[in-house]
């Protein structure tokens, strides 16, 4: 054969293997589509300057396209806490003409140990322009292969990378990287937000408004709530839609702002209170406290641009809607510097181009005070919120809502949390769930699915708490030190705003659980003993509840239990249930080693073809 013809035929060849994978399988959902080598991938992040990563996915499988600016290897993995170890890793290099690569796992701070399983499959890899190389790889989104891989599910993925210029002697010696060759970051890799699909486009009459803080001197404290009341910036010529935000962080304040509320005012504000920054929460003017409640935009630290769906967005202009609003940002100035000078805040877009619905926000989950409590020691602890129907129902009626994107929001301690929802006494799918909690990465995500909700439905928060590194308790409340448990449902159509919150009484039927007083109890119990932190989970279980339902202007409470017991979702376990699935698992398992080999042989044979 000519040496000119070798790449062309192995690459033909490569091209029917890589299909049979993805497309022979028994289990491969054809209704998602085969995942293909394509040029332009729908999602892209750019880890560091010369690290980039592409990535498409269906039901079953992910690819990733790795492209980075090294003449050595290429490490890229997935980590369960954004460390070395535990962690599922892939290494790839090129030496004497031969393509080295093997799916790893991290179990200390050494070389990754190949994996008895090869489950990552390499479909190709390219040297370009002498100085970048460029791997495509491929693998199963649960490989079912508990002691050496990490599945890949919806929510937060930590992603770890490394590179290094030098070749390595062999699979089993591989040099250090270094401290500026290496990584991690956190992703939505399976429901990315839209802001990052290459194929949104904006309307043709988008208009730009921008509400941000005006040179703001943050106080040299360790928490700031800082507020203000502004009116619309310049007004609206009639009805609008709000079809994407950005937020703007100034240079340098990345840490520093943490998140970011906007809130409409359902009543005018008189000009003394406008524009005047105050400490949210303690100085709020009276006009305020009643009229500014419900959350029209919600940002956290880590998120980026969020695309409305392009048959909703939120209404601005029109006769009914808000011109005042208040515009809430909280700094987390841990080193209590005095010489920050803040001009964060959003860039909305709107357009004349009205869509079919308009968007509206609900705010669930635990009520943020003192009793809000999470005692130190426990490897995870859960606080849990409820939505109870009779505080949905008031508005809801016969109609239904159409969740399309999330945001969930806790702090520090945060590690897992989920919003639930339970119809009929059965739970259905979780609306929302994440297993990999980031404080640092709290992006507004778009649902796979809209998710329905009706009357009479049930929605529940639920948040885990890592507090065993803490040797005192924490409590609710707007330090990042402190806790909270939030989940932003946005949806369409809109109906009248609401809040819904729950709080534990630390009673039972009316008689408390602790006669000298909750405080009491908890700072004189020793945290350390086991049997301790148990009881304190029963007597939680067991505790009556107190709802908070936010509605328009009435604020209503009323004193509940927890919800009675109802029938608990079990997701479908294909790797473990000993029926079709497993088998079907495995087979494919086998499918996928076994033409691994042919594919390691062809991209081998490839590059050295190149090269002769």
């Amino acid at each position: 054969m000519d040496k000119h013809q070798t790449p062309h035929a192995s690459g033909l060849i490569l091209l029917l293997i890589s299909f049979c994978i993805v497309t022979c399988l028994s289990e491969w959902n054809a209704s998602d589509g085969p995942l293909s080598e394509i040029d332009d991938y729908p999602f892209n992040a750019q880890l560091d300057d010369n690290y980039n990563l592409k990535w498409q996915f269906n039901s079953s499988h992910i690819m990733f396209k790795i492209k980075v600016k090294t003449n050595g290897y290429v490490g890229f993995g997935i980590s369960e806490n954004g460390a070395m170890f535990p962690s599922d890793i892939v290494i790839a290099w090129v030496s004497g003409g031969k393509v080295h690569f093997h799916d790893r796992h991290g179990t200390a701070r050494a070389v990754p140990k190949i994996d008895k399983q090869q489950d990552w499959q390499l479909l190709d890899f390219k040297r370009e322009d002498s100085q970048y190389n460029t791997l495509t790889v491929i693998r199963k989104l649960n490989t079912c292969d508990d002691e050496e891989d990490i599945p890949i599910m919806k929510g937060t993925t930590r992603i770890i990378y490394s590179y290094n210029d030098k070749v390595p002697n062999s699979d089993d010696s591989i040099p250090y990287h270094g401290p500026k060759t290496r990584g991690t970051k956190s992703l939505l890799l399976l429901d990315p937000p839209l802001a990052e699909r290459h194929f949104v486009k904006m309307p043709d009459d988008v208009m730009t408004m921008d509400l941000l803080n005006s040179n703001y001197s943050v106080p040299g404290k360790d928490t700031t709530y800082m507020c203000r009341l502004i009116q619309l910036p310049r007004p609206l010529d009639g009805k609008h839609h709000l079809i994407r935000v950005d937020p703007v962080i100034q240079e340098g304040h990345e840490k520093l702002v943490h998140h970011m509320l906007v809130y409409t005012c359902s009543k005018p504000l008189p000009d003394a209170v406008l524009d005047k920054p105050y400490e949210c929460y303690k100085n709020e003017p009276k006009v305020a406290q009643q009229a500014c409640l419900y959350t029209l935009l919600a940002w956290a630290i880590g998120g980026t641009s969020f695309t409305y769906p392009s048959n909703a967005g939120q209404s601005m202009g029109a006769p009914d809607d808000p011109v005042y609003f208040k515009v809430e940002t909280h700094f987390d100035n841990f080193l209590e510097r005095s010489d920050y000078v803040d001009n964060s805040g959003f860039r909305l877009f709107l357009t004349k181009q009205l869509r079919e619905h308009d968007v509206g926000t609900l705010l669930v989950g635990a009520l943020n005070d003192n009793n809000l409590i999470v005692p130190p020691h426990y490897s995870s602890f859960l606080t849990r919120g409820y939505c109870l129907p009779k505080c949905l129902d008031k508005s809801l009626g016969n109609q239904e809502l159409r969740v399309f994107a999330n945001l969930l929001h806790s702090h520090l301690m945060g590690r897992k949390m989920a919003t639930r929802i339970v119809r009929d006494g059965v739970e259905l799918p979780p609306i929302v769930k994440d297993d990999h909690y980031d404080f640092d990465y709290q992006e507004t995500r778009v649902l796979p699915k809209e998710r329905v909700i009706k009357k009479g439905d049930l929605l529940i928060t639920d948040c885990y708490y890592d507090s065993s590194k803490r040797t005192s308790v924490s409590y609710g409340g707007f330090s990042s030190r402190e806790e909270m448990c939030l989940s932003f449902l946005f949806y369409y159509p809109k109906i009248d705003p609401h809040i819904c919150f729950t709080r534990l009484e630390y009673k039972k039927d009316n008689k408390t659980m602790y006669p000298d007083g909750i405080e009491s109890y908890i700072n004189s119990t020793d945290w350390t003993l086991e049997s301790n932190r148990k009881e304190f989970v029963e007597n939680i279980r067991k505790s009556d509840i107190v709802e908070q339902c936010f509605v328009k202007d009435d604020i209503n409470q009323w004193p509940s239990t927890q919800p009675k017991k109802f029938k608990l979702y079990v997701p479908k376990d294909t790797c473990h249930d000993g029926g079709n699935g497993g088998l079907v698992s495995a087979l494919s398992n086998q499918a996928l080693v076994f033409f691994s080999v042919f594919i390691a042989s062809i991209v081998k044979w490839k590059y050295a073809g190149e090269r002769n």
